[in-house]
C-alpha cells in the first residue's frame, strides 16, 4: 500500500498568466479606500478600452470555474463588479472577503518588485494551534501570493484575505473583479437552482 495525501475540502487559490499588453491606465480616475486608492468606475471590464483586457480575464475565469471548478456548462459565469486599486509606498489593503460574488479575481498590474503579496487567510477553526517546523498547505493558517505583473489570482469570494504593507517605489496596481451565475445552476433532486 502507498501512503496518500488528500487536500479534501480545498479553496482552491490558481495563479496563472493573463495578456496586459497595450494597457493604459493613464485617464484612471482615482478615489481614496481604506488604506488606498481605488478607481472611480467599479465596472471597468464593461468599458470599452478594456474589451482585450476583460476577454483575457474571462478566459481566466472560465478556466478556474469550468476547468479547476468542474462546473456544468448549463451555468454561466459573468462579471458582476471590476475595478483597479493603486497602492502607494507604505499603504496596504484591510482584511476582507467578497460577498455577493462567487468566484473573485485579481491581475496583477504594475508592481516594484515582490512587497505588497496577496495574504490569504483561513477562518475554519482548529482545536488547537500548535507549532509547525515548516509552512506547507496542509498547515498554514494563511499563504501569500507575491505580485507578479502579466499575472492573474482566483479564488472563492468567501476566502479571506489582505494585502500586506507594499514597499515598492512605484505604485501596485491591480485589477479585481467579482462575478456571480446564471442559467440552470444545480439540476438535481431537492437542490435545483435556476438563476
Amino acid at each position: 500500500m502507498e501512503k496518500t495525501i488528500w487536500p479534501l475540502f480545498a479553496k482552491p487559490i490558481f495563479k496563472r498568466p493573463v495578456d496586459i499588453s497595450g494597457l493604459d491606465l493613464s485617464s484612471i480616475k482615482w478615489a481614496r479606500n481604506y488604506n488606498n486608492w481605488i478607481s472611480e468606475s467599479q465596472n471597468i471590464l464593461a468599458e470599452p478600452e478594456f474589451k482585450n483586457l476583460a476577454e483575457s480575464v474571462y478566459d481566466g475565469l472560465c478556466e478556474y470555474f469550468y476547468g479547476v471548478m468542474q462546473a456544468k456548462d448549463t451555468v454561466e459565469i459573468y462579471f458582476t463588479e471590476s475595478w483597479f486599486n493603486k497602492t502607494e509606498k507604505g499603504q496596504m489593503h484591510h482584511r476582507h472577503w467578497h460577498p455577493n460574488s462567487i468566484v473573485s479575481g485579481i491581475v496583477y498590474l504594475e508592481a516594484d518588485g515582490t512587497s505588497g503579496g496577496t495574504k490569504f487567510i483561513t477562518s475554519q477553526y482548529d482545536t488547537i494551534e500548535y507549532g509547525i517546523n515548516n509552512a506547507n498547505i496542509y498547515n498554514s493558517r494563511s499563504w501569500t501570493v507575491d505580485p507578479e505583473v502579466g499575472s492573474m489570482v482566483l479564488f472563492p469570494s468567501n476566502v479571506e484575505h489582505m494585502v500586506v504593507e507594499y514597499q515598492g517605489e512605484k505604485p501596485r496596481i491591480t485589477l479585481s473583479f467579482n462575478s456571480f451565475v446564471r442559467g440552470n445552476v444545480n439540476t438535481d433532486p431537492l437542490t435545483r437552482l435556476s438563476l
